[in-house]
C-alpha cells in the first residue's frame, strides 16, 4: 500500500492543509513556506517521539486548537496488507484512514476500521481488571456469542480479534484508537507494511553508518545479511568452550571441593537433619554477541572513518545506502513499501551528481514493482522533470491576521482542459500532449514568482539585454524566463504554471507578415498543381497563425483578434509582425550594434541569443517604448 493523501492540521507553520500524494511527490515553494515541514509531519505519523519530540512549540502560532493532526489515507492495498490489518482494511474498499494527534502531551494514533461494537466498549475500558470484567459481564450477557474464558488482556484481545475475523457481517465501520491499533504485543501495524524513512538536510552520514536497526546500514544488513548462520556457528563454539571448562574446574578443584564439600555436609548434619552441601565451580557462559559491522572508506592509499569525509561524499553515501536498501530487501520484506523522503537531496552535490541523485530517486519507483514512494523537498529544478508537473506539489505563503498561512498548488488534467478547452484545445489533446509538448525550461518556471513566458530563445536573450542595461536583476525579483519553443506551446505552460500559483507574463509574435514571408520563399520552378498546393498550405498556415492569435488573446484577457496590432498590457505583450520586424523598424541602434559585433568577429549572424542580449544591452540608444513597457508590466506584477 502506498500513501494517497496528506492532511496535516496546526503543525509548526501548517494551520491546515490537505496534499494529495504520487509515486514520486516533489514539493516546490519559498523559503518557510512548509515544504520540510510536511515531511517532518510524516516522519511523526510513522516514527513518532522517537523523531519528533512534539511540545507546545510545535502548534501553529494562531492556535485556534491545542491539537496537532496528522492523517493520512492509504490506497492500492494488497492482499497481504489486508490480512496484516485485519479489521482496519474493510474488503470492501481500496483504502484506509490512519491520523494520529498530539494534545497536551498525550499521542493517538487512530484508524477507522470494522469492528463488534460491544467488543469496543470492552477496548476502551482503561485498566486491565476492568477489561476482563466487561469481557466477563459480555459473556454472560450474550452466551450465543460462544466466546471463551480469557484471564488475561492479550487473552481477551486474541479471543475479540478471532470472533471479529470469524463474523464479518456483524462489523460495523469505526474509530479503533490507541493502544490497540498498533497490535497486541505494541508493534504497529503500519510499520510492517511501511519502511518510511526520513533524511533530513543536517543528516550525517557517519550516523547512518552505525550498525544499529534505525540506521540505513543496520536496515541494508538486515535485509542482505543473514547473521543467525554464524550467531549459530558462534553458539556451538562458546557450548563446547563451556565443556572444556567444566572438565579443566573438575581436574584442579574437584578434589578440593570435593573435601570442602564433605567437611561442610558434616558440620551441618550435626545441626540439622538429612541435608548436605555441596561446593562446585560456577562456569560462566558468555551473552550471545551480535555481529556488528562498521563502515570504513578507502580514499586511496588512506583509510578512513565516514565521519573524516566531507558533507559531498557523505550525502552521497546516504544515497546511495537508500537505493541499494530498496534493491536488497528479503523475499519476505517483499511486500512492505518503501517510502523514502529526502529533504534538499541537491545539498553538496555538483550539478552532475544533483542530476544522477535525481536519476536514482526516480529509479527507484520505476524498478520497485510499485513498492516505492518518494517525496522530496527540493529549491533545484534538476529534481523536477518538466513532463511529469503533475507530480508537483508548490506551496505558497501568506498571512491570515498576522499568522502564516500555506496553501497547496498541483496541477491536473481536469483543470486544463476546463482552462483551455474554451479556447480551441480539445480534452483529448491535453491529456495527449502536454507531457510531449512542455518544454524543459518550464520546470525552473515552477520555482519562479513570476514566469515571462516567450516563444524563443531570442526573444528571452532581448528582454534579459534591456533589464541588464537597467541594472533590473530579474532573478533577484523572483523573474524567470521561459522559453516555450513556439506559440502553440505558450497557452499550454502558461496553463501548467497559473494552475502551481505562479503569475505568468506572456510574450509573442502576432505574424503579421507571415503569408508574405511564405510566399517569397516558394521555389520559383513550382507550377501547376504544385504551386497551387503550396499557396492552398501557406493559406492554411495564416488562417491557423490568426486563429492561434485569437485564442491566445482571449485566454490572456485582451480582445480576440487574428491581427493584433503592437501592444504592451498588464499580463502580455504582442507584436503586430514579430521581433525582429519590430527592432529593425523601432530601434535600428540595435541593429547596427548586432550587425557591428558580427563584423568584428564578437557576435553571430543568424537567430543568435548571446550576440541579441548583448547587442540590446549595449546598443547606442534606449530600448523602443514597446519594450520598455514590457519590461515595467512584468516588474509590476512582480510587485
Amino acid at each position: 500500500m502506498k500513501i494517497k493523501r496528506v492532511r496535516i492540521e496546526n503543525f509548526r507553520c501548517l494551520c491546515k492543509v490537505d496534499i494529495e500524494m504520487e509515486d514520486v511527490t516533489s514539493f516546490l515553494g519559498p523559503t518557510g513556506a512548509g515544504k520540510s515541514t510536511v515531511l517532518r509531519a510524516l516522519d511523526w505519523f510513522f516514527n513518532g517521539e522517537k523523531s519528533v519530540a512534539l511540545s507546545d512549540e510545535d502548534l501553529h502560532s494562531a492556535r485556534g486548537s491545542r491539537r496537532i493532526s496528522v492523517e493520512v489515507e492509504f490506497d492500492g492495498l494488497t492482499s497481504r496488507d489486508r490480512e496484516t490489518l485485519g479489521n482496519y482494511a474493510s474488503p470492501e474498499t481500496d483504502s484506509m484512514i490512519v491520523w494520529r494527534t498530539w494534545e497536551e502531551g498525550e499521542d493517538k494514533i487512530t484508524g477507522k476500521g470494522l469492528a463488534f461494537p460491544p467488543f469496543e466498549a470492552v477496548r476502551q475500558e482503561g485498566s486491565a481488571m476492568d477489561k476482563r470484567r466487561a469481557y466477563s459481564k459480555l459473556r454472560d450477557e450474550q452466551p450465543g456469542l460462544g466466546l471463551p474464558a480469557a484471564g488475561s488482556v492479550a487473552a481477551v484481545e486474541e479471543s475479540m480479534r478471532a470472533w471479529e475475523l470469524d463474523n464479518r457481517s456483524q462489523l460495523t465501520e469505526t474509530e479503533i484508537e490507541g493502544t490497540h491499533f498498533f497490535g497486541f504485543a505494541g508493534q504497529s501495524k503500519l510499520a510492517e507494511l511501511i519502511d518510511f524513512v526520513f533524511v533530513s538536510a543536517d543528516l550525517r552520514a557517519y550516523e547512518e553508518a552505525d550498525d544499529s536497526k534505525s540506521s540505513a546500514l543496520g536496515r541494508i544488513l538486515d535485509h542482505a545479511v543473514d547473521r543467525s548462520e554464524a550467531a549459530n556457528e558462534i553458539r556451538s563454539a562458546e557450548e563446547g568452550i563451556a565443556q572444556e571448562r567444566e572438565e579443566i574446574h573438575k581436574k584442579v578443584y574437584g578434589e578440593v571441593l570435593d573435601g570442602i564439600s564433605t567437611a561442610l555436609s558434616r558440620e551441618v548434619s550435626l545441626l540439622t537433619f538429612g541435608r548436605s552441601v555441596r561446593v562446585l565451580p560456577l562456569v560462566q557462559v558468555p551473552k550471545p554477541v551480535r555481529t556488528v559491522f562498521r563502515v570504513r572508506v578507502q580514499d586511496g592509499a588512506a583509510e578512513t572513518s565516514v565521519y573524516r569525509q566531507g558533507h559531498g561524499f557523505q550525502r552521497a553515501l546516504i544515497i546511495a545506502a537508500l537505493k541499494y536498501l530498496a534493491e536488497r530487501r528479503h523475499p519476505e520484506a517483499g511486500t512492505r513499501t518503501l517510502c523514502l523522503a529526502v529533504e534538499e537531496p541537491e545539498l553538496f552535490q555538483h550539478p552532475a551528481q544533483a542530476r544522477t541523485f535525481a536519476e536514482v530517486l526516480r529509479g527507484l519507483v520505476t524498478s520497485s514493482e510499485g513498492l516505492a514512494q518518494v517525496m522530496y523537498a527540493t529549491h533545484s529544478p534538476v529534481f523536477i522533470d518538466h513532463r511529469h508537473y503533475r507530480e508537483v506539489r508548490r506551496l505558497s505563503r501568506d498571512f491570515t491576521d498576522g499568522h502564516p498561512t500555506t496553501t497547496v498548488n498541483q496541477v491536473s488534467d481536469l483543470e486544463l482542459c476546463e482552462a483551455l478547452e474554451p479556447y480551441g484545445v480539445q480534452a483529448d489533446s491535453v491529456r495527449r500532449q502536454t507531457g510531449l509538448r512542455c518544454v524543459s525550461t518550464l520546470a525552473e518556471g515552477f520555482f519562479a514568482d513570476v514566469a515571462v513566458l516567450v516563444e524563443g530563445d531570442t526573444d528571452a536573450a532581448v528582454i534579459l539585454g534591456c533589464a541588464e542595461r537597467q541594472n533590473v536583476n530579474l532573478g533577484a525579483q523572483g523573474i524567470h524566463i521561459v522559453s516555450a519553443g513556439s506559440k502553440s506551446k505558450l497557452m499550454l505552460c502558461h496553463a501548467i504554471l497559473h494552475a502551481l500559483n505562479v503569475r505568468c507574463y506572456t510574450v509573442f509574435d502576432g505574424d503579421a507578415g507571415m503569408g508574405e514571408r511564405k510566399r517569397e520563399g516558394l521555389q520559383a520552378h513550382l507550377e501547376g498543381q504544385e504551386w497551387a498546393d503550396a499557396l492552398r498550405k501557406i493559406d492554411e498556415a495564416v488562417r491557423r497563425n490568426m486563429l492561434d492569435n485569437t485564442n491566445l488573446l482571449g485566454y490572456l484577457g485582451g480582445t480576440p483578434t487574428g491581427e493584433p496590432a503592437d501592444e504592451s498590457a498588464r499580463t502580455y505583450t504582442v507584436f503586430h509582425d514579430d521581433l525582429e520586424g519590430y527592432l529593425g523598424s523601432h530601434w535600428p541602434d540595435w541593429v547596427e550594434r548586432k550587425q557591428g559585433m558580427i563584423r568584428e568577429g564578437e557576435g553571430f549572424a543568424g537567430k543568435n541569443a548571446a550576440t541579441y542580449r548583448e547587442a540590446a544591452r549595449t546598443a547606442d540608444s534606449e530600448p523602443p517604448l514597446l519594450l520598455r513597457l514590457l519590461l515595467q508590466n512584468v516588474l509590476a506584477l512582480a510587485g
